[in-house]
């Protein structure tokens, strides 16, 4: 059995979380896919994350995953790999999308392609971990992981607007990118726990720790969900 990584997820992640939210106060925009400075912060949340907990405070379980990875010749170049390649490709991809787009050449928007590179080059660092899991593990685990995090990235705003009727927009802005941040956070340390360091002994802590985030960021489309249910049992 591998060694067991650190308890202190949960509170380091949501730390990450309220730092990003607070920066996130500032910005102009309610839309978090609109709005760079949300997107710096949780870029960074995510670069901390990968420092303290899997790095630093897990350092033994992560030493042992990176030898079932790469073999007994441990090296930095060779994880290194792992993230440069993807990192630099999704930059390029990144790069040539701005450059079609409308937007000008700016220092904020060079910081905003290599925060959305890191975000989901670190997002799916953890599927790695899956590549002798057998191709099953693969398509289900993977399928899921992205599911999650595309719908809390997609209804995030519905939920936005829902609590922009019970609090100012600016407070219910925050609170929801903050909630999103810790939904990233912790699907991505759902995943290093699970798969990375193999503790499948720990999944209902891991599954609550992800479903809370993603259940407050489907508040937004609650009365959908009832139109849906309410037509496909009554047909009205």
């Amino acid at each position: 059995m591998m060694k067991s990584s650190t308890g202190y997820a949960i509170p380091i992640n949501l730390a990450l979380a309220s730092i990003v939210a607070v920066v996130f106060t500032g910005s102009q925009s309610g839309v978090v896919l609109e709005s760079d400075i949300p997107l710096l912060g949780i870029a960074m949340a995510l670069i901390i994350q990968e420092i303290l907990l899997v790095q630093w405070l897990s350092s033994t379980a992560n030493v042992e995953y990176t030898k079932r990875l790469i073999g007994s010749q441990i090296s930095v170049n060779k994880r290194l790999g792992y993230l440069t390649i993807p990192f630099i490709s999704i930059t390029i991809l990144g790069t040539i999308l701005f450059l079609l787009s409308e937007r000008e050449v700016s220092l904020i928007a060079g910081l905003r392609i290599i925060s959305v590179s890191v975000i989901l080059t670190l997002c799916a660092d953890p599927l790695i971990g899956l590549k002798d899991k057998g191709p099953v593990a693969i398509l289900g685990a993977g399928l899921a992981y992205l599911v999650v995090l595309n719908a809390g990235v997609s209804g995030h705003q519905t939920t936005a607007d829902f609590l922009q009727n019970y609090m100012p927009e600016v407070a219910g802005s925050a609170l929801v990118v903050g909630v999103l941040c810790y939904l990233v956070l912790s699907c991505r340390w759902t995943y290093y726990r699970l798969f990375c360091f193999e503790e499948m002994y720990e999944w209902k802590r891991s599954v609550i720790d992800t479903f809370i985030p993603f259940a407050f960021m489907a508040i937004g489309a609650t009365l959908q969900m009832y139109n849906f249910f309410s037509l496909l049992f009554t047909g009205q």
